[in-house]
């Protein structure tokens, strides 16, 4: 977030020409950041219900950008007179936004670069985002025979929240290079015994896709439709979200 701040002052300073024009169409903001930030990754702007302000999300984290272009504000925004946290509802609307998106960029991922726990009776599927020192990640995994025998297919991507040079990077590396990933997986997350092999992995892939969704937890899940549950559900709380949507794409069709 530091990050974010510091090119955020310099934005400030970009747009004082432009502030002076008036209100900035969201395109011409997303135009002019790119032109002058070009690694700062720009996913969505969209009005918010601040008045005179947009809400962004920078790097995978909400922000908020007057429409002239002067005003960045970072933090939380509650609206007082409705005693509502405009921050959650605003993350809530890009998830809805966001759903296709995930759905079509997972789509394209090949099981070969998973680690997959296939239910036998497979009725969804799921794909996890997971890091290998985290405590819900390791309770879902030890749960995991819940979740087959539901139908839930769990299907993992790698999700090191300390980055790719990070011990927990090489943990999960060694997993994805040993030649029964489902052992490893479970090895290190149950009983904290770590592989080290090594050799050309999908985790850079895996990560550009955290950066995109803007990720900012583990496990966070994919649904089929790609709706994002960000954290743990035990199986039998899942399995109903999971029936509730297959009921409503049905209906729609």
């Amino acid at each position: 977030m530091k990050k974010i701040i510091a090119l955020f002052i310099l934005i400030a300073a970009t747009f004082n020409l432009a502030a002076n024009a008036g209100e900035l169409k969201q395109k011409e903001i997303k135009e002019l950041m790119k032109q002058r930030f070009p690694s700062l990754n720009i996913n969505l702007i969209n009005d918010s219900q601040m008045p005179g302000f947009y809400a962004v999300e920078a790097d995978g984290e909400l922000v908020y950008l007057s429409k002239d272009g002067r005003y960045f504000i970072q933090g939380t925004a509650i609206d007082l007179e409705k005693r509502v946290n405009l921050n959650r509802q605003q993350t809530q609307v890009w998830n809805n936004l966001k759903a296709p998106m995930r759905k079509d960029d997972i789509a394209q991922l090949d099981e070969e670069d998973m680690v997959v726990f296939k239910a036998p009776n497979e009725k969804h599927v799921i794909t996890v985002f997971t890091d290998i020192d985290c405590g819900y990640c390791r309770k879902l995994h030890r749960e995991r025979q819940d979740y087959l025998d539901r139908g839930i297919t769990i299907r993992y991507l790698a999700f090191p929240r300390a980055g790719l040079k990070s011990s927990a990077a090489k943990k999960l590396e060694g997993i994805w290079c040993s030649k029964d990933r489902q052992a490893a997986m479970t090895n290190a997350k149950l009983n904290q015994k770590f592989s080290k092999a090594s050799c050309k992995n999908p985790l850079p892939e895996h990560m550009k896709l955290v950066r995109k969704f803007g990720l900012g937890g583990t496990p966070s899940i994919v649904l089929e439709n790609g709706n994002l549950i960000g954290g743990y559900q035990p199986a039998e709380v899942l399995i109903q979200s999971l029936d509730n949507l297959r009921s409503q794409d049905q209906a729609k069709n």
